[in-house]
C-alpha cells in the first residue's frame, strides 16, 4: 500500500510539472508612453492679464494713451515637435479675445479679438518652455479722435501684436506664463489722421492644457 500510494504521489507530481511547462509565460505589459502636451492636435487654454504704456513714434506730442488688458486665447499645436538643437519646436494657432479699461488719457474700453500665430521652442522635459508670436485683428474703443489729436479715427480699428514669453511648467497641464508685448492700433489709412496707438507692456497669467 506504502508503494502504491508513493508512486501515485510521483505520477501526480511529474503531472504536475509537465503541465506548468506547457503553460506559456504571460507576456509582459507594456506602461503606456507619457502623452507628450505639445503632440499635434493637443490644446491649450490661456488666460493673462497686462498693462500697455504708450509711446510717440511720431514729431508730435500727443495724449499718452495707456490701458490693461485681459486676454482669453485658445491654441491648438498644428505640428509635432522637431527641429535641431534650440530651435526644436512647433507651430501653434491661437485665437484670443480680449478687453479692458484705459487707464490714463482719454478714453474708457478697448476690446476686441486677434488671431494668433505661434512658435513655441520646446526641449524634451523642460520646465521652461518660450515662444514667439505675432497676431492681426480687430479692437473696439470709446476714444474719441479729437481728444486723442488723430491717434484714433474709428471706433473699430485694426490691432497688431508682437509677443515673446515662456511658460513655466508646473506639471503636465498647469503652466505659469509670462510675456513682454508690443501693440499696435491704427485703420490702415481707412480714415485720417491715423496716427495710431504704439504701446509697449507685459502679460502675466496661467495656461492649461487638454
Amino acid at each position: 500500500m506504502r508503494t502504491l500510494f508513493s508512486a501515485c504521489a510521483l505520477a501526480l507530481l511529474t503531472c504536475s510539472a509537465a503541465l506548468a511547462g506547457m503553460e506559456e509565460p504571460s507576456p509582459a505589459v507594456a506602461a503606456p508612453e507619457a502623452r507628450d502636451i505639445f503632440e499635434r492636435g493637443s490644446k491649450e487654454f490661456q488666460n493673462v492679464t497686462g498693462a500697455y504704456f504708450y509711446f510717440d513714434t511720431g514729431p508730435n506730442n500727443r495724449p499718452s494713451i495707456d490701458y490693461s488688458l485681459n486676454s482669453l486665447r485658445l491654441g491648438v499645436m498644428l505640428n509635432d515637435p522637431a527641429g535641431p538643437s534650440l530651435l526644436r519646436g512647433n507651430f501653434e494657432l491661437l485665437g484670443e479675445i480680449f478687453a479692458g479699461p484705459v487707464v490714463e488719457g482719454p478714453g474708457n474700453v478697448l476690446a476686441g479679438a486677434t488671431l494668433v500665430f505661434r512658435y513655441n521652442f520646446v526641449q524634451p522635459h523642460a520646465r521652461l518652455v518660450p515662444y514667439l508670436q505675432i497676431g492681426a485683428g480687430g479692437v473696439y474703443s470709446d476714444i474719441p479722435e479729437k481728444e486723442s489729436r488723430g491717434l484714433i479715427s474709428l471706433p473699430v480699428e485694426f490691432n497688431l501684436q508682437g509677443i515673446a514669453g515662456t511658460r513655466i511648467m508646473l506639471n503636465d497641464h498647469w503652466s505659469i506664463t509670462v510675456e513682454g508685448a508690443y501693440r499696435h492700433i491704427s485703420n490702415a489709412e481707412i480714415k485720417k489722421p491715423n496716427f495710431g496707438i504704439d504701446s509697449v507692456g507685459g502679460n502675466l497669467g496661467f495656461g492649461f492644457f487638454f
